[in-house]
């Protein structure tokens, strides 16, 4: 129990430093943009911002543009700044995910005055097309294990930018291992109102993994009934306080019912002995993100910190869960093509025993290379990822010739060289003997190409070695560090 306790000790401690670490990042990063501002507004050699003229913009409202600028009319620019005003701009323009390319152009007047050109090109906005994907945790798991059952189909809909206001409305039909009916609707954020959104999600599993062994999930499929069912509906409200700050709330319903063969497998899968599970959750997400690109930063800071209380005593007394998490992102530019980036990410449950179907630590939504075939599961846990990114070929464009529609008629792509370290801990109380990764330090490390193109794809080839000396090829897609 020493030992436990002691390990437990560890985690908490780098959770609070690293939360700490992160409150002093935010304090830097927070007085620096104010001195910009302030720099801005004052001082000699500036110009008044007369006009600011958009082209492009056949769907998107022009507010929905000047929402990510860092001026508006009438405001005092210093001249020797305009090169990073506009290179900010485009950055936040091209982050909205609505815009193939951005160009921002300004012409000084002789009166003192400054006119900006925002010259933007539209992405596809509609997207209808089948499903054909892998429903494990990643392509290596499922390459791993050659099983092709685990593989879904159907009808994706999707609608970017809805009424030109950057709104997003979806809708998912999906069948084979996993049968999913899902629709929801997204509004954003402006400046002076926030913005809403809610979704449903129904979903049927005919196999489902309940239980981990040997550091791995193992799968149980039933011929004659459903493994489990899941009820979800999500409603939030976020604010943007500031350019760079989100804030969100977000309540969500949970319905599990479970087949009474998986709970005789696992009696602890939902809580103990129990076939169905009910219950609120709360969460209450901030974030600041001021990163060159959110698809593939070089250069830039993003924090994010989120509290989830679950269970509040409505349909399940057993669940009573208040859950800390917190990352911290940072990318430095080292030489022309050289960047440098580390990530630290934090978790810490006051449950220590949470279902199994709940309990989620390494693997899942985070992962250190050299582990993608396994999972960690554990309530508490710690990890840093570093990398450094040598630019192998810079953005370029390429025209396509024969293209009849005209969002697809150009194709932008770079390719980085990559070498990785990583290391964590992750905790549980009492875990399964053959678990051995858990209350252990973890590390692995390697060497990987990264293929960055048009409309936020990002392809991954790497190879990692763990700390087991065990290594292999892994591919993966819009891999974050």
């Amino acid at each position: 129990m020493g030992k436990a306790c002691y390990s437990t000790l560890k985690i908490v401690c780098m959770v609070i430093a690293m939360f700490h670490c992160a409150g002093q990042l935010y304090a830097i990063t927070s007085n620096t943009t104010a001195t910009d501002n302030e720099e801005i507004q004052t001082g000699d050699g500036y110009v008044e911002v007369q006009q600011i003229i958009i082209s492009g913009n056949k769907i998107t409202k022009p507010r929905v543009i000047l929402n990510e600028l860092i001026f508006k009319k009438g405001d005092k620019l210093l001249i020797n700044k305009l090169g990073q005003i506009t290179k900010r701009c485009r950055h936040n323009l091209l982050n909205t995910s609505l815009f193939n390319f951005v160009a921002i152009r300004y012409t000084l007047q002789s009166d003192e005055t400054i006119i900006f050109h925002i010259s933007v090109d539209e992405r596809w906005y509609w997207w209808v097309f089948p499903i054909f994907e892998v429903a494990d945790r990643n392509l290596s798991s499922f390459f791993n294990n050659g099983d092709w059952s685990r593989v879904n189909y159907g009808v994706y809909l999707k609608r970017n930018n809805f009424r030109g206001r950057n709104e997003k409305i979806l809708a998912r039909i999906r069948l084979g291992f996993t049968t999913q009916i899902m629709f929801g609707y997204m509004s954003p954020e402006y400046k002076q109102r926030g913005g809403w959104g809610f979704q449903f999600d129904f979903r049927m599993y005919d196999q489902l993994p309940y239980i981990t062994e040997g550091n791995k999930q193992i799968f149980k499929g039933l011929e004659s009934e459903k493994a489990q069912m899941t009820y979800m509906g999500t409603v939030y409200y976020s604010i943007r306080s500031g350019l760079y700050q989100r804030h969100k709330m977000e309540l969500k319903y949970n319905n599990f019912n479970v087949s009474d063969s998986i709970i005789d497998l696992n009696a602890n899968y939902l809580t103990p002995d129990a076939n169905k599970l009910e219950y609120l959750e709360l969460s209450y997400d901030y974030e600041f993100d001021r990163r060159d690109s959110k698809i593939y930063p070089l250069i830039g800071t993003r924090l994010r910190l989120k509290v989830t209380q679950t269970g509040f005593g409505l349909w399940q007394d057993d669940l009573n869960n208040l859950k800390l998490a917190g990352s911290l992102d940072k990318h430095v530019q080292l030489h022309d093509r050289w960047h440098w980036a580390s990530l630290l990410y934090g978790e810490y449950n006051t449950s220590n025993l949470l279902p199994y179907v709940l309990n989620a630590g390494s693997g899942y939504k985070t992962f250190l290379n050299g582990y993608e075939l396994y999972v960690i599961d554990g309530t508490r846990q710690a990890t840093m990822k570093n990398q450094m990114v040598f630019t192998l070929l810079h953005p370029r464009v390429q025209n396509i010739g024969f293209m009849p529609i005209t969002q697809f008629a150009k194709v932008n792509y770079a390719f980085y060289l990559k070498a990785f370290y990583d290391f964590g801990y992750v905790w549980q109380e009492n875990p399964p003997i053959s678990n051995t990764f858990v209350n252990d330090w973890q590390y692995g490390y390697g060497v990987g190409l990264d293929f960055v193109t048009f409309y936020d794809m990002v392809w991954s080839f790497n190879y990692s070695v763990n700390k087991y000396k065990q290594h292999g090829f892994f591919v993966h897609f819009n891999l974050a560090i």
